[in-house]
């Protein structure tokens, strides 16, 4: 809980202080909130290991194939590189860049989708042949 409280801290601070200097300079405003965004992501880092050692541990219990997880957590970690840097773009006002990033973001996503796909659709077909 202590954790949470201060990444919304840092958060909050970085974002109010960017706000109070954006009048006079909307450059070094950019500057504060891309320190603050990078603050707050280095405050989930250790966050983010515990999550992907937790569901390592239940793949591996399951008996799933583990390149599955990694596709799965190369997906997520594009989604939200992704939306981040967009939001970034968003916030210092080039929305046409920022629309560009996500949809590179969603392609980048299909093509390491695919290989699962494909191995889903063989299932798929192993299945509907054995009928």
């Amino acid at each position: 809980m202590n954790e949470i409280i201060r990444v919304i801290g840092i958060g909050f601070a970085g974002g109010m202080l960017s706000l109070m200097v954006r009048k006079h300079s909307p450059e070094f405003a950019l500057l504060i909130a891309l320190a603050a965004s990078a603050a707050v992501l280095a405050g989930t880092i250790e966050w983010i290991g515990e999550i992907m050692s937790g569901l390592r541990e239940l793949i591996e219990e399951c008996g799933v194939d583990i390149k599955y997880f990694s596709v799965i957590a190369k997906v997520v970690g594009t989604a939200y590189i992704s939306q981040f840097a967009a939001e970034i773009l968003r916030d210092s006002g080039e929305n046409a860049v920022a629309s560009k990033i996500e949809a590179a973001g969603k392609i980048c996503i299909l093509a390491l989708t695919l290989p699962v796909m494909a191995s889903f659709m063989e299932l798929c077909i192993k299945v509907v042949n054995s009928v």
